[in-house]
């Protein structure tokens, strides 16, 4: 692909007249390319309308999560939104997610990214998205090997008066071994979100999901019954298996647990 004089606003001066983009990706909803140092996300363009308009949907999610979350820290840096919610542009993170380093490098800085990823969540909440996907993948790493949470296309949020939005349900589910059984006609949850982020601390330690072993209907029918992995002689098994029996009923509260660690 090639893009020609893009002037796009946060990406600064004009891109040149011939400026290569890298195809890095084709996902569910959306096609991912990197242009520098930053990455771009469209619509996947589908041979059948009705996915196609479900992907647009997904995008115009994403756009507007990210309005509603604007600039923090803990968040995947966005340089620009598309003017009709097709495009969604972001700095670009060389390192690549959590989930990929520590399976090369091991949790080397598990305590540092334990308490990011909780500050991830609860940003989120406090702004009134639920992420309904999360899970340690998600989380890019900066060059200071701080943890940001991303891939917003599946969220659901609350009202937004001053930004002129209405409560929206969320698109996606979690998948199985980071699901909160529940009816899949209700909207994702805060619990949900914090059941899910325990899987994803558990693969932050453990290296892996939760029943990794085993089939996604048996684990559905674990986390039914209150059966889950040993954590006993985890360092952060007392909070994973507290968001797993939904002790905790906001990030906030499983922050607090995490620092007494």
């Amino acid at each position: 692909m090639r893009v020609r004089d893009a002037t796009w606003p946060g990406f600064g001066r004009g891109l040149g007249a011939d400026v290569k983009a890298e195809l890095l990706m084709i996902g569910s909803c959306s096609t991912t390319y990197r242009l520098g140092e930053a990455v771009f996300r469209t619509t996947r363009v589908d041979d059948n309308p009705e996915i196609t308009h479900s992907n647009a949907q997904a995008m115009a999610m994403e756009t507007n999560v990210y309005r509603i979350l604007g600039a923090h820290e803990r968040i995947a840096k966005c340089l620009y939104l598309g003017p009709i919610d097709n495009v969604v542009v972001l700095k670009f993170y060389s390192i690549g997610n959590l989930k990929d380093y520590i399976t090369a490098h091991g949790p080397s800085q598990l305590h540092k990214w334990t308490k990011q990823m909780i500050e991830a969540v609860e940003y989120i909440h406090g702004r009134g998205v639920r992420h309904s996907d999360i899970k340690l993948c998600q989380w890019l790493l900066d060059s200071g090997l701080n943890a940001r949470l991303s891939d917003f296309n599946g969220c659901g949020y609350d009202a937004q008066p001053l930004l002129g939005m209405r409560s929206v349900k969320a698109l996606s589910y979690e998948r199985q071994s980071h699901f909160l059984p529940r009816d899949r006609s209700k909207d994702n949850t805060v619990i949900s979100d914090l059941f899910a982020l325990g899987s994803a601390l558990y693969e932050l330690e453990h290296g892996s999901s939760p029943f990794v072993e085993i089939s996604e209907e048996r684990v559905t029918e674990y986390f039914t019954q209150g059966k889950f992995p040993p954590v006993s002689d985890m360092a952060l098994g007392r909070i994973i298996l507290g968001c797993w029996q939904s002790h905790y009923r906001s990030a906030t509260e499983l922050l607090y647990a995490a620092e007494q660690l």
